[in-house]
């Protein structure tokens, strides 16, 4: 994912080849439309080239639209500031802010990849999620840039204008809250996600490029509810609501958008597709 949303593995996904759809749908409101591209922040270089789907949505806009400004994420400020938001400064360490239990488990794990639990007592466990996250992404082989970064830069080249919905301080925001006051709720999450992180891959990602929102929403969306209600509040729920006047307005504007932004997005009852198919617009599958 970009730096800040490989936190959340519900929207890295994986893909099958051999595929007859894919995650890109048109909302239409009379002469205006706006596409919307399933992302996922960071891929494997089996997963390329991309499905078809996505090139005809790019051709057919206008400008693209992020879930946050990817350049300004990639900064030497924001790196300092997300690190600094993400370390203990007051004296306490990640092993005060986590139960025996939580600890022990956290500390097998580390062990086990022969990493030391004492190196990482300076972070936030918030922080410390985020990273065993990543290193079991990139173990599984997920190493290349996504489908965001991809579209970016061919939009950068093209000369093609780009937006995005968050700032990168609001974007980390999210990162620093993430799970709420529940430090030990967001580790045990955490670990839990790595131990079925090969099946998940397997599994669940190749709805992506599918474009299957019933499975997606039955194994990813369905299931973090019911885990871990505050993440996905604070990374679904919260956001989706945020971002719903400024799709508003895009399908009353003239330049066609195409909304790139992770899958997770657009399902579920809480989704920007549930959201748009209550005012009634109709939603279509690009083919």
């Amino acid at each position: 994912m970009n730096m800040l949303k490989k936190v959340a593995l519900t929207v890295l996904l994986s893909a099958s080849i051999s595929v007859q759809a894919a995650s890109v749908w048109k909302v239409t409101d009379g002469e205006n439309s706006v596409y919307f591209g399933g992302t996922i922040h960071i891929l494997k270089a089996e997963n390329l080239p991309l499905p078809t789907e996505y090139d005809r949505a790019y051709a057919a806009s206008d400008k693209l639209v992020f879930e946050t400004d990817i350049d300004g994420i990639k900064t030497v400020d924001f790196q300092q500031k997300m690190l600094s938001k993400l370390t203990l400064t007051d004296g306490t360490t990640l092993q005060s802010h986590l139960n025996d239990e939580t600890y022990t488990a956290l500390k097998t794990h580390l062990d086990s990849r022969g990493l030391q639990i004492v190196e990482f007592h300076r972070f936030k466990p918030s922080m410390l999620a985020l990273m065993i996250s990543m290193m079991e992404f990139r173990a599984n082989g997920f190493d290349h840039d996504g489908v965001d970064q991809i579209f970016a830069t061919r939009a950068k080249v093209d000369g093609k204008p780009i937006q995005w919905f968050e700032s990168v301080d609001e974007q980390l925001d999210f990162i620093v809250n993430r799970g709420g006051d529940d430090d030990n709720a967001m580790i045990k999450h955490t670990l839990d996600e790595i131990q079925t992180l090969p099946a998940f891959i397997d599994d669940i990602l190749s709805s992506w490029r599918d474009g299957d929102l019933e499975k997606l929403n039955k194994s990813l969306i369905e299931a973090m509810e019911k885990t871990s209600p505050e993440i996905y509040n604070s990374l679904i729920i919260q956001r989706n609501n945020n971002w719903m006047p400024k799709i508003m307005q895009m399908l009353k504007d003239k330049p066609t958008e195409f909304v790139l932004v992770g899958a997770a997005h657009f399902v579920g009852k809480d989704s920007v597709f549930a959201k748009l198919e209550a005012k009634g617009y109709a939603i279509e599958k690009v083919k």
